[in-house]
């Protein structure tokens, strides 16, 4: 059997990245807005793709638990999480408001003081979005801050992991019993697919089938929990094969044939960022000047790509995450907030 390299295996995880934009582009171009505000004329279709963001959720959480393994200090584990993520939602921000704002998109405009308070995620509070697709930014953040609040208690997989079990379970319950309050913290739907992920990259550490198969059962049980949430009672079909299909791949670090997809994973951050509000300008754009709809699809995606690639070069690159990495991690620590628990022996 050929050796699989650590190329082979980020390019199974990008392309599963791909996969998931993809879908969530599919979603708001062909299944979110209603004809009369995108100007389309087929009937909605791939109304499931919102799914793909609960597959990035995976994703993250295998990647958050992958960076906090490789740092010491939860300066350094925080910084490195919100370099990744700032720079280009800063850049996308800016673009999309400035677009926005100069050519308008009826039911999206926000003031520049909005804007602004985006910059800050007072969004996630008190602001509209700048874009919608926000939203999914602001609970990675949330996740941010609970996996660092676990690591200061302790390193230990079976902590951390039992920890994010237990705030399932408690915002599950509360839930059950109409209290709802916790799901400002952290919705129960979104922390199982966190674990989800962070129990397969703990599998992946471990030196024997016999130690793996604990964290590959957890994986699976929290996949069947993610259904006691009500989250996916009108697409359970649907649900059920994209989080199983994330599950094996990132278990096996192989996605056969579609793994050539790993360029688009690696934009996905990007495009995910500019594709929706730029987009429906795009189609609106074009279905008011006459040109059909698969064409103003097709141009909407070809544009947004670009504009993805050139937010990707610019500031996704590795000198900019680096500076940004520093930046943030220089912040926490000059907020003392440098410390871990040890790591297990």
């Amino acid at each position: 059997m050929p050796v699989q390299t650590h190329q082979n295996r980020m390019a199974a995880i990008d392309g599963l990245r791909a996969i998931a934009v993809l879908m969530v582009v599919a979603f708001h171009y062909l299944g979110r807005w209603p004809n009369d505000y995108t100007g389309l004329s087929f009937a909605p279709m791939f109304e499931f793709g919102w799914l793909g963001v609960d597959l990035f959720f995976v994703i993250s959480g295998y990647c958050i638990a992958m960076t906090a393994e490789r740092t010491g200090s939860l300066a350094t584990f925080w910084g490195r999480r919100f370099g990744r993520l700032y720079p280009a939602y800063v850049t996308g921000v800016f673009l999309t408001f400035a677009l926005v704002s100069y050519f308008g998109l009826p039911g999206k405009e926000v003031t520049v003081l909005q804007a602004l308070g985006n910059l800050l995620f007072l969004n996630a509070v008190a602001m509209p979005p700048v874009d919608g697709v926000y939203w999914s930014l602001i609970v990675e953040l949330k996740f941010y801050f609970i996996y660092g609040f676990l690591l200061c208690i302790s390193r230990r997989p079976s902590i951390i992991l039992g920890g994010m079990v237990g705030l399932f379970l408690l915002g599950l319950g509360l839930r059950l019993v109409g209290i709802d309050h916790f799901d400002r913290i952290i919705r129960p739907e979104h922390i199982i697919l966190f674990l989800i992920g962070a129990a397969l990259f703990f599998a992946h550490t471990q030196n024997s089938g016999a130690q793996q198969r604990p964290y590959y059962l957890l994986a699976v049980c929290a996949y069947l929990a993610s259904f006691t949430t009500g989250a996916y009672d009108v697409v359970v079909p649907y649900a059920a094969v994209t989080l199983l299909v994330g599950i094996i791949v990132i278990a096996t670090r192989r996605l056969p044939v579609l793994s050539i997809l790993w360029p688009v994973g690696l934009i996905s951050y990007s495009w995910y960022l500019l594709h929706q509000n730029i987009g429906l300008l795009i189609i609106r754009a074009a279905t008011n000047a006459g040109i059909g709809d698969a064409l103003a699809v097709t141009i909407a995606v070809i544009g947004t790509l670009a504009l993805s690639m050139m937010l990707y070069f610019v500031f996704e690159n590795r000198t900019m995450r680096k500076r940004a990495n520093q930046l943030f991690e220089k912040i926490f620590s000059i907020l003392k907030l440098n410390r871990l628990a040890k790591q297990p022996a």
